[in-house]
């Protein structure tokens, strides 16, 4: 399975009216926490959708008459360790867009409802090796900056880490048509706001989270 650049055309369509910019000067504060939420489920559930519908029906393409190199296979290996206990990502990734924002998605193989993904303020991928901020603002517009969170609903309960503005930095690796990225050293906050779900951020996942691994897709 190769998981290549989706324009996101048909899942903007579904997901767009959601996306409506916040009024922040007519909003309260749990008005604006809940639209912040809402949002992020879209979000979350778009990736699940773009990354399944990828999975099933995308073949790796013939090398024949193209000038890219054959690909590889895209696929994340992504550990989160949060007081000494890891909580995993592994499974197909890649660059995708839906309801404008456009962001790097990975869902664990065994589980669609655990994700990482992580948001930029640019349309397409880099071209050539890019180094990123990490931010907690997610109405950040800066092409320098990106936003990031590990994410699982496992019935009505919510676990989440989200990136900060001492999270650290991630590097895009362009290699042709390949990109690679290292996560080590990243560090996410948990979160401490589930909204209406019940919080799975407790015991030893109610402790910051620290990223290793890498993620390897095609463009």
């Amino acid at each position: 399975m190769v998981y290549t650049y989706l324009s996101g055309e048909v899942a903007q369509l579904i997901f767009e009216p959601t996306f409506k910019t916040l009024n922040m000067e007519t909003q309260t504060k749990e008005q604006t926490a809940h639209n912040l939420m809402s949002q992020k489920l879209v979000l979350f559930f778009a990736i699940i959708a773009i990354i399944t519908a990828c999975n099933k029906n995308n073949a790796a393409p013939s090398s024949s008459g193209s000038t890219n190199p054959p690909q590889g296979e895209s696929v994340s290996d992504i550990t989160l360790t949060a007081g000494g206990v890891e909580f995993k990502v592994a499974g197909p990734c890649g660059w995708a867009s839906a309801g404008g924002s456009h962001y790097i998605g990975s869902n664990h193989a065994t589980n669609n409802l655990r994700t990482f993904s992580s948001y930029f303020n640019i349309e397409n991928p880099p071209t050539q090796t890019t180094t990123y901020v990490l931010v907690a603002d997610e109405m950040d517009t800066d092409p320098t900056h990106i936003t990031m969170n590990v994410t699982e609903i496992s019935g009505s309960t919510l676990t989440e880490w989200f990136s900060t503005d001492a999270s650290g930095t991630l590097t895009l690796v362009v290699t042709g048509n390949k990109i690679t990225v290292d996560l080590s050293g990243i560090v996410l906050s948990p979160q401490t706001n589930s909204g209406f779900f019940s919080n799975g951020n407790v015991g030893a996942f109610a402790n910051e989270g620290v990223l290793t691994g890498t993620m390897v897709f095609y463009i």
